[in-house]
């Protein structure tokens, strides 16, 4: 499914649209919002720092991350002069960049040019950290019981 395919409506009373970047920057930030509450390592990495994160397209879609003293919130569009800016050339791609969560995808898109930065390069390797973070850990016993759960529907479907 081509994810530019849904109409862009604004959502005012939560402060986003439709598009498919903003949606999925307010996730990233929901998330972490909880680890800001949860994990000793993000905490470490945010607890003394003021940065402005802004994710963009080239048509124009903005949305900031501010990470201020341990605490995150998020705005929409260009209100202050970003610290760190990511240019996507549309929202699909970054979506997909940002949903790999692999390093290597946003150097591959740096080589490309189908991304740019703009602003404090260092803010790239906090970025990246923050970005490992992401992705919840399943305890063990839960993981082993979605094994079992694959097995069996593996067995059952054919898949």
């Amino acid at each position: 499914m081509n994810l530019s395919s849904i109409p862009v409506v604004k959502l005012p009373l939560v402060d986003v649209s439709t598009d498919p970047l903003d949606l999925a920057v307010t996730g990233i930030v929901l998330r972490m919002k909880q680890l800001a509450k949860t994990s000793p390592k993000f905490i470490e990495l945010t607890h003394d720092r003021k940065v402005r994160i802004q994710m963009s397209t080239q048509k124009g879609f903005a949305r900031q991350i501010i990470i201020d003293q341990g605490k995150v919130e998020t705005v929409s569009g260009q209100k202050v002069e970003a610290d760190f800016n990511l240019i996507f050339q549309d929202s699909d791609h970054g979506v997909k960049t940002l949903l790999k969560g692999d390093p290597s995808a946003f150097m591959a898109g740096l080589k490309d040019n189908s991304i740019a930065v703009d602003g404090d390069l260092k803010l790239l390797v906090l970025f990246s950290k923050i970005m490992q973070l992401l992705p919840p850990t399943m305890p063990k016993s839960v993981e082993q019981k979605v094994n079992q759960a694959r097995v069996f529907i593996r067995r059952k479907f054919g898949r």
